[in-house]
């Protein structure tokens, strides 16, 4: 009997082809015997997208399921979202929407690469815990949010153990805690979901979550492009494991064409002699890249997602 892998994703039509390729890099590693279940929450994919999506059979055989979610039940978690989008609230649904026969299951950002199979994930141990997730050490805001286990994680990849979730008055939960403690919330979900499962973590190696600051992992498992100027869909990109995501893009029905990538080849070539970009993860922080030579300017005030 093969293993089913419940695998969740939040996302909108303009951010599909990043997920997409995410979704490419698991199916590409999983073992033979896996099963394989992805969820895509979001409400305005059209039907010409998940016709490209379809395409992913191709590579390995996967369930893919659409969830629409109600946009009102989010009304209470207003606040300045930066270059994210309201979708990255929707996680706090899954505990609800997941199916009841299933004990566990994965939430992971779209801009990720898996680069081997989940199986030892998926094995992972949690009882005891709400969620298995990776640290980030040195956090700021384990500090700001006063975590009694001192301990932050990033919110990118989520094991969660659905046995010990609320999963009746979770959403409700993470609303109140916004509420209560939204003066020092900066990081949107990841603040909120650290501050109710403060001592709950069960923290897992640093390979199932690589962020792009994180320079020593030699075999991640899981590769976070954190950052916006991290992003690799993005020509200035300069992140070491650029390629890898390319190669699984030009698996995907998204994938560029020779005349595409040439363009986007020339565009990166030029964007290491002179670029001036405005970071949006920050409110006022610009990169430039002039001749080689790379800096920063205005002041950081939030942390990399």
């Amino acid at each position: 009997m093969k293993q089913t892998q419940h695998i969740y994703f939040c996302t909108d039509d303009k951010y599909v082809p990043y997920t997409a390729v995410t979704m490419a890099s698991i199916l590409d590693n999983a073992t033979p015997q896996t099963a394989i279940c992805f969820y895509l929450i979001g409400n305005d994919i059209r039907s010409q997208t998940k016709e490209k999506i379809n395409e992913l059979k191709k590579i390995h055989p996967v369930q893919i399921k659409y969830i629409t979610v109600d946009e009102n039940k989010f009304q209470d978690f207003s606040m300045s979202m930066g270059y994210l989008s309201q979708a990255a609230f929707y996680r706090f649904l899954i505990p609800s929407l997941a199916p009841s026969n299933v004990d566990k299951v994965l939430y992971l950002d779209g801009d990720m690469i898996v680069t081997g199979a989940l199986d030892d994930l998926f094995a992972q141990n949690l009882e005891g815990y709400k969620v298995g997730a990776v640290e980030e050490k040195n956090a700021i805001q384990a500090k700001n949010l006063n975590l009694k286990s001192g301990r932050y994680f990033n919110s990118g990849m989520l094991l969660l153990n659905l046995k010990e979730i609320d999963k009746q008055h979770f959403l409700t939960d993470a609303a109140a805690y916004f509420q209560k403690h939204r003066s020092k919330i900066i990081s949107h979900d990841q603040d909120i979901l650290n501050g109710l499962w403060d001592g709950k973590v069960k923290f897992l190696e640093q390979k199932y979550n690589v962020p792009s600051f994180v320079k020593t992992e030699p075999k991640p498992l899981i590769i976070h492009y954190t950052g916006f100027m991290k992003k690799p869909w993005l020509s200035f990109s300069r992140h070491p494991q650029k390629k890898k995501w390319l190669k699984y893009l030009q698996m995907t029905a998204f994938k560029k064409n020779a005349l595409e990538m040439f363009l986007f080849k020339i565009k990166e070539i030029l964007s290491r002699l002179f670029l001036f970009k405005k970071d949006p993860t920050h409110t006022n922080y610009y990169i430039v890249h002039f001749f080689g030579i790379r800096f920063g300017i205005g002041k950081k005030n939030e942390l990399q997602r």
